[in-house]
């Protein structure tokens, strides 16, 4: 059986992909028109490209300490956590669809993970 430390890697990935993501709606909302100097210079632009570059690095950690088919599924909790931050960060609604897509996603992985967690 894997140790449960290595489930970090998989939790430092969906927090640095959905700050990526947040940190990106700030570059696009901090920018005037197209400016591709502009874009590239901003500061929330440059975080966006630090986190989703770290990501990548705890990404390939993650697939060293488990299966793909396992490690995967947990990446879709990405869009949970984007959700609640767009709410506060952004003052974005959240709909009843949104809520009942998040159960299902949920409940899938849930099953997933009962799954595979036997042949891990």
């Amino acid at each position: 059986m894997k140790s449960n430390l290595n489930f970090i890697f998989i939790v430092l990935c969906i927090l640095l992909q959905s700050a990526g993501g947040i940190f990106g709606k700030y570059a696009a909302l901090t920018t005037e028109g197209f400016n591709p100097l502009e874009t590239i210079i901003n500061v929330f632009y440059l975080l966006s490209i630090v986190c989703l570059f770290l990501q990548a690095l705890f990404w390939q950690q993650t697939l060293i300490h488990y299966p793909l088919s396992f490690a995967y599924p947990f990446m879709s909790l990405v869009n949970f956590v984007v959700l609640i931050l767009s709410y506060f960060f952004f003052q974005e609604g959240i709909s009843l669809n949104n809520l009942f897509g998040l159960i299902l996603i949920s409940s899938g992985i849930t099953i997933l993970a009962r799954d595979l967690g036997d042949s891990i």
